[in-house]
């Protein structure tokens, strides 16, 4: 009996320290849990920055003119004066046509410059009224406007100083006013290499930037390490409907005919420098399935989100249109276990404390 009480007094004994071990243990464990309700941030302040910005964009070469050269009239291509690849001046003839209505105006033409001639013989010598001289005369002048413009229409000169590019028609063939595979209906192509330019694309938010006579550089794959200056020379004042972009044209001086059509080029486009917040790239947040960038700011120990507008890119930041203010503490590290209106402190202040 002895025994037993012993055992049970002991028993006793231990029971009550356990349980205060166990009573402080849960006073930690509580007060760990209400210390961890915070979540821990770092985080950095936005400020005004100077920035030149840069907007790039991928293009093609083009011509800095082209045109695609056809008659006026149907008709047989009598005479080809040039070929691919052949330079020519404005106003150089490349192409003769033959063609039943200028057989038609010709014949026309010389019966009238026939009756003309008799008729000028005949009032030399009295033998006409004037009246009728000037009726032979009129119909003269007629003949002869209606043979030059037919004439002109089937003679097709150069427009422009340029190279012929390409060829349609050979000699014998049939020139017709339908349509080719080269879109309009065309004998030759006709392109002036210099200047070149590229178009190039500019999204809503790129477009306020962009303005005739802008600086470009551009650069293409086939001549590594050169670069090549030109500037805006117009842009298209609408949006495209289904891109929703507004197109620049870039025009190059290319004097050595270095750049050809079809090179494949990047461009870049120096905007003038002024000041801007510059976010860095680890603070933002993407809103999944959205092209919408947001970023959580630190207001008094909570977590706010702010929807952003962004602007250029500068190296590891970006440019942030709205939605920031100068001064504002944005949370770098530890974003993603946010929430709109989180409990946090950050990391080395709250250890500073």
């Amino acid at each position: 009996m002895r025994k037993g009480r012993r055992y049970a007094a002991r028993t006793a004994v231990l029971v009550i320290p356990f349980l205060a071990v166990l009573a402080g243990g849960c006073g930690q464990q509580e007060e760990s849990v209400e210390a961890d309700s915070r979540l821990p941030v770092e985080t950095m302040t936005v400020s005004l920055s100077a920035v030149a910005p840069t907007l790039g964009y991928s293009g093609t070469v083009k011509a800095g003119r082209e045109a695609l050269l056809g008659a006026q009239i149907q008709g047989r291509v009598e005479r080809l004066h040039v070929d691919i690849g052949d330079r020519v001046k404005e106003g150089d003839l490349l192409v003769e046509m033959a063609g039943e209505q200028l057989t038609q105006v010709k014949a026309q033409y010389a019966v009238a410059e026939k009756d003309w001639e008799r008729m000028t013989a005949l009032l030399g010598k009295g033998a006409v009224t004037q009246q009728a001289y000037d009726q032979t005369d009129a119909a003269y002048q007629a003949a002869k406007a209606a043979y030059e413009m037919v004439l002109e229409s089937a003679q097709i000169r150069a427009p422009f100083d340029g190279v012929i590019s390409a060829r349609f028609l050979d000699e014998g063939e049939v020139f017709t006013l339908m349509p080719t595979g080269a879109g309009s209906p065309a004998i030759f192509e006709l392109m002036q290499l210099d200047p070149a330019k590229i178009e190039v694309n500019a999204s809503e938010r790129e477009r306020p930037f962009l303005r005739k006579g802008l600086a470009a550089v551009v650069t293409v794959d086939g001549y590594p390490g050169r670069e090549f200056h030109g500037a805006i020379k117009r842009i298209a004042p609408a949006f495209d409907p289904m891109s929703r972009t507004s197109t620049a044209v870039v025009s190059i001086p290319n004097p050595d005919e270095t750049l050809r059509p079809g090179m494949v080029a990047d461009v870049k486009l120096s905007l003038p420098e002024r000041d801007g917040l510059i976010l860095s790239r680890d603070a933002l947040m993407r809103q999944e399935g959205t092209g919408l960038f947001f970023a959580y700011v630190v207001d008094d120990g909570v977590a706010r989100r702010h929807d952003l507008e962004l602007g250029a890119a500068f190296g590891d930041g970006v440019e942030v249109v709205s939605g920031l203010s100068e001064g504002d503490e944005v949370v770098l590290a530890g974003r993603y276990r946010l929430h709109d209106g989180a409990e946090v402190y950050v990391r080395g202040e709250e250890d500073a404390r």
